[in-house]
């Protein structure tokens, strides 16, 4: 009978989080539009991008051909996008844009409540804990920040993976060291989301295993499991830091939109006001939030009560949120690889994690034990850290729903395309990762113009198709040098009819022929055998994963 409740709690804990992720999208999805963020048309090109080729049974795109303007961007080599194929999936079987992107966040939501739950339970063994902690993550303001106000979608789904990859050292270091594969795969999906949360994530683990290997024991077999995970780490990202390192060490790139991180570290006191005020309000000033706030505080009030591992994440998440603001020494860190962050506050995405779990343990003393039955005791705990989360963050969504800054003509509703002129570019990030050369000549490749024979002319008739860009301008045909408006990346192939042209770099950074002929010119980007190696290595390693999931699970349930 015991065993019987044991899976009828496992079945309404996974139908509650759901359900959760239904409210979580909701009130916005209600809508009917996606709000202008910092990354909006971006995003939305990129999801469209995808749509575009899966619907030409191109379902690995790099080229970006249909969408920024037409323009062949390489943006499939440079920025991840594996993890984007739950919206682009929704969208294509919904027809809706809008409505495939809530679906998205729907999934994403679940399974960053379904990952949350999964570590505590492990670290804990209490699933009344474990599911607070994850209904605190899955309500945090950061998140919600990051999927609504900022529309942030790289860091909104690395924030899926933190979690895993948290943990997976936690094990290696202290736990089951059995667990290993959870950092290798873990901090993979945060790469196969956001490059950034990456770096500041491998900071953060790099710092905490120097500071724990003395309390650390078997050294020996646990820095083996960790040489395994960093094995499993790179054949689970092969598929995209392949084309990734390809193009980089082809030619030379700037930092995409380099900021000065002493400039964007704002004070502590607004920071700490940002949080106490629970506003989800574009402010440019974000940070963890109201409950997240008062779980620093109350965690602090009752530190000798904690269990060991909830001290501790309370303490380093507590220094990351202060560290997160100028208080930290920011202008030092502009002569270290992490002056490409851009946002200090991209901080809060890992105090969330850490203080998410240590408020699954406070939550859990809310009631006095001794007058209620057990059961009854961690139902109402739950019920009880539910009904604040998400009171608390239904507030603050419906005061950014009614913000005089979310009615803007920027919004996003199915059927609308974006346009507009060189003022407008940045919706578009076109002059990152475009090759160095290529940005200071940017004019050309936003308003299509070649130079033939030494002068400049706009081409008007581009046709886009998977992976590449057709050029039928009569101008094209039968000249001697052409320059084409499209940078020169590693593995881009111009061909007029079923004849290769011989292409080189121009001193502007695009691609340069000569002697066309009378046919069209097409220019393709062709899989490298390195490309396709890395998609065979990262597919077979998910595959096997998933089968070893499977498998372990089949076994328990046999056994009982």
């Amino acid at each position: 009978m015991q065993k019987i409740l044991k899976k009828c709690d496992s079945i309404v804990i996974v139908v509650l989080l759901l359900l959760l992720s239904v409210i979580f999208v909701f009130p916005l999805y209600a809508q009917h539009q996606l709000y202008f963020g910092d990354d909006l048309v971006y995003h939305i090109n990129r999801i469209r991008e995808l749509a575009d080729n899966i619907s030409h049974r191109n379902y690995f795109p790099q080229l970006y051909t249909y969408n920024y303007r037409e323009t062949g961007f390489l943006l499939g080599s440079f920025y991840p996008q594996i993890t984007l194929y739950p919206f682009v999936i929704a969208s294509l079987i919904l027809h809706s844009t809008v409505n495939g992107i809530y679906v998205g966040f729907a999934f994403y939501s679940f399974l960053s409540m379904f990952f949350m739950y999964l570590v505590v339970n492990k670290i804990c063994h209490q699933k009344d804990v474990a599911l607070i902690s994850a209904i605190i993550y899955g309500f945090c303001t950061y998140r919600t920040v990051d999927a609504f106000v900022r529309f942030a979608l790289g860091e909104y789904l690395a924030m899926v993976f933190i979690p895993l990859a948290l943990y997976g050292l936690y094990a290696i270091m202290f736990g089951n060291k059995k667990d290993w594969p959870y950092l290798g795969i873990g901090l993979s999906f945060i790469l196969l989301s956001h490059v950034l949360s990456t770096l500041l994530c491998v900071v953060i683990m790099v710092i905490l295993f120097f500071v724990g290997f003395y309390w650390m024991s078997d050294k020996k077999g646990r820095l083996i499991k960790c040489c395994y995970a960093v094995i499993l780490f790179m054949a689970s990202s092969a598929i995209y830091l392949v084309p990734f390192l390809q193009q980089q060490l082809y030619q030379k790139y700037d930092q995409p939109a380099p900021l000065d991180l002493v400039a964007t570290a704002f004070p502590l006191d607004k920071i700490f006001l940002n949080s106490l005020s629970n506003t989800f309000e574009r402010t440019g000033i974000y940070s963890i939030g109201l409950i997240l706030l008062l779980v620093m505080f109350f965690g602090f009030i009752y530190f000798s009560k904690l269990s060991k591992v909830s001290k501790i994440s309370l303490v380093i998440g507590s220094v990351i949120f202060v560290v997160s603001s100028s208080v930290f020494p920011w202008g030092i860190m502009m002569r270290t690889p992490i002056k490409v962050i851009q946002f200090p506050f991209r901080l809060s995405a890992f105090s969330s994690v850490l203080l998410s779990f240590v408020g699954g343990e406070l939550f859990s003393r809310v009631l006095p034990k001794k007058k209620f039955d057990p059961r009854f005791y961690k139902i109402a705990t739950v019920g009880v850290a539910t009904v604040i989360m998400l009171g608390t963050w239904y507030s603050g969504v419906k005061q950014f729903i009614s913000s005089p800054a979310s009615t803007t003509d920027d919004n996003f509703i199915d059927g609308k395309v974006y346009a507009g002129d060189k003022e407008r570019v940045y919706y578009w990030n076109l002059d990152q990762y475009n090759p160095k050369k290529a940005v200071e000549h940017l004019d050309d490749i936003f308003y299509h113009q070649a130079t033939v024979a030494g002068k400049k002319v706009n081409l008007q008739k581009i046709k886009s198709i998977p992976d590449g860009l057709i050029y039928e301008d009569k101008t094209l045909k039968n000249q001697k040098v052409v320059i084409l408006p499209i940078a020169n990346y590693k593995n881009l192939h111009v061909y007029q009819g079923k004849k290769e042209l011989l292409s080189s770099e121009s001193k502007t950074g695009m691609i340069e022929v000569k002697n066309t002929n009378s046919a069209p010119i097409t220019v393709r980007y062709r899989k490298s055998m390195a490309d396709k190696l890395s998609i065979f290595v990262s597919l077979t390693t998910w595959i096997v994963l998933l089968l070893v999931v499977i498998i372990k699970n089949l076994s328990k349930i046999l056994r009982k």
